[in-house]
């Protein structure tokens, strides 16, 4: 078989992806060796940019039909006497319309509705189940389906196939990578209905974090030191109950909906960088690029964001019949890693911030929260580089402005200025014309 793109792994990103190019008329086959449409966790949180991406691909209003808008994530640290130590909100709404909120959905309804819209098209095609084998040579790669193998030609050749990327091998990038002291359990169940907002539930040596799901159901995830899953699993489910009913006693009633030890999933934060994402006409999306801490729920975000880049540029390549000039995939790269690398600094830093232990770091990460979420300079700085939809750095000045913010219409502006454009999206359309 020959196509004009080859897609190792057909999650989200390389869906995404697909999408962008067989509505360009390009030819795309997906490999994807999951059956189903993913039982194991992965992201549901839907940052604005990507909302963007929704948009421009024409999708949002079948999202939108389905998912759970929120704009607010309520901050609450308790000390050990179970008293509030620091009550704050974080909302999106500092952002400018239209994109000034985030969404929840489940994992699996996302990568349906993309999977559905890939379908409608002719050049699109999936083998899955069928997992990827190897290079037989540098345009042609051996994959299994049925327990038979076949090759597969193609001009260009996307590794999307995760953490653990083949093509990521193949193109001899290395990788920086950084694990935590602590995992997440994390679990799904029907929620009470007063549960619309996001909420991060902390004590000095706990965490829980609450995302409310369509449907009334909620996505929770609960920081556990490395090696306590394990001893947990050794006991009766009385004790997650006990744990989650200690730092949210509203879920008494739903928690308990969860009966087996094998309905809760064990994440593990990685920090990961690939030391690049192109060679000639390979190129690395998601995770097979870069992972981060999902304290900020952006890995999926992403992902999304990288296919829709690399998407636009092989598409505009094809256009500009320059499709077998693979320098131009480099664009993609100049693109992304910058904007990558911001999200993962602030991922970071919030795993490094719930990641300790003990009352005097406690009260050291409520002072620096109730001043950022205080602060409108500092907040709008964070939720707006959170959003993806632009790059604000914190600077050394920003000390000044612990005590002090500046004015909405200053704030607008700054954003504004600093908020990517298409002409910024994609950089190298003015040099192909």
């Amino acid at each position: 078989m020959k196509t004009d793109v080859l897609i190792i792994g057909g999650g989200v990103a390389g869906l995404t992806l697909a999408i962008k190019l067989v509505k360009r008329n390009i030819k795309v086959a997906v490999v994807e060796k999951d059956p189903t449409l993913g039982k194991v966790y992965k992201g549901e949180l839907i940052q604005p940019k990507t909302i963007q991406i929704f948009d421009r691909l024409g999708m949002l209003q079948q999202f939108k039909e389905e998912w759970n808008e929120f704009s607010d994530i309520g901050i609450t640290e308790f000390n050990q006497e179970k008293k509030p130590l620091l009550e704050q909100t974080m909302s999106y709404s500092l952002l400018k319309n239209p994109y000034n909120y985030a969404a929840m959905m489940p994992h699996s309804l996302i990568k349906a509705k993309l999977m559905n819209e890939a379908k409608q098209y002719s050049t699109y095609t999936s083998f899955q189940p069928a997992t990827f084998q190897r290079l037989e040579n540098e345009h042609k790669a051996i994959i299994k389906k049925d327990g038979e193998e076949q090759a597969i030609e193609a001009n260009y050749i996307i590794g999307a196939e995760g953490l653990s990327s083949k093509i990521r091998t193949h193109i001899g990038a290395s990788r920086s990578r950084e694990l935590y002291n602590h995992d997440f359990l994390t679990v799904s169940f029907s929620g009470p209905s007063e549960l619309r907002i996001g909420e991060m539930i902390s004590t000095q040596d706990r965490f829980l974090g609450l995302f409310p799901l369509p449907n009334n159901d909620v996505r929770t995830v609960y920081l556990v030191r490395k090696g306590e899953f394990k001893e947990m699993r050794k006991r009766s489910l009385e004790e997650f109950y006990s744990r989650y009913l200690s730092l949210y006693p509203e879920l008494d009633g739903y928690v308990q909906k969860v009966q087996s030890w094998k309905d809760i999933q064990l994440m593990v934060p990685i920090k990961q960088h690939a030391s690049h994402y192109v060679k000639d006409h390979f190129a690395l999306i998601g995770d097979a690029a870069h992972s981060v801490h999902p304290m900020a729920g952006e890995g999926m975000n992403l992902a999304i964001q990288d296919a829709d880049v690399l998407g636009e540029l092989i598409g505009d390549m094809y256009e500009a019949n320059q499709q077998f000039h693979t320098s131009w995939l480099t664009q993609y790269e100049l693109v992304r890693r910058k904007r990558v690398s911001a999200v993962q600094s602030l991922s970071h830093l919030g795993g490094l911030v719930y990641g300790r232990s003990g009352s005097l770091w406690q009260r050291n990460r409520s002072f620096l929260i109730k001043r950022l979420a205080q602060n409108k300079t500092l907040l709008s700085k964070y939720m707006f580089t959170i959003s993806g939809l632009g790059i604000w750095p914190f600077s050394i000045n920003d000390g000044k402005r612990l005590f002090k913010s500046e004015n909405e219409r200053y704030l607008q502006q700054k954003m504004n200025k600093r908020t990517f454009t298409e002409e910024e999206d994609y950089p190298w359309k003015k040099k192909m014309r």
